[in-house]
């Protein structure tokens, strides 16, 4: 009955990266590539900035503003729980994903600390799964 209540320390490790962690670096990663990025570029890190900001709501805005019913309660819920909590966190990255296939781009170390987020949010999903 004891380890009922201990859960795995994968289970441990995938819901504090996925919470503390990769939505907020994904966040900073978006906005910096709207920033630098040309026009086609940047709409897709908008799109992930969005979509990263909509589950960053989801996570924490709703406590924060008191919201306990209603339709936006639910789409955020749902939102946040979709695949087990890492759909939306996929969904958010592909947009930055897509941005990163250009060739030849300043600041190339922007998408290889977004494909090690990528790698461990994945990992550590499959280990729990």
């Amino acid at each position: 009955m004891e380890a009922f209540f201990k859960p795995p320390p994968e289970v441990l490790a995938f819901i504090a990266f996925k919470k503390y962690i990769y939505l907020q670096t994904l966040l900073l990663l978006s906005a910096f590539r709207c920033l630098i990025d040309s026009r086609s570029e940047a709409q897709l890190a908008l799109a992930s900035l969005l979509l990263t900001a909509m589950g960053l709501f989801a996570l924490f805005g709703l406590g924060f503003f008191e919201i306990y019913s209603g339709p936006l309660r639910q789409f955020s819920l749902w939102w946040s729980r979709f695949a087990d909590g890492a759909g939306m966190m996929l969904a958010a990255s592909l947009p930055l994903a897509l941005s990163a296939i250009r060739l030849h781009r300043r600041y190339r170390w922007v998408d290889g600390l977004h494909a090690v987020l990528l790698i461990i949010l994945i990992a550590l999903w499959a280990m729990i799964m």
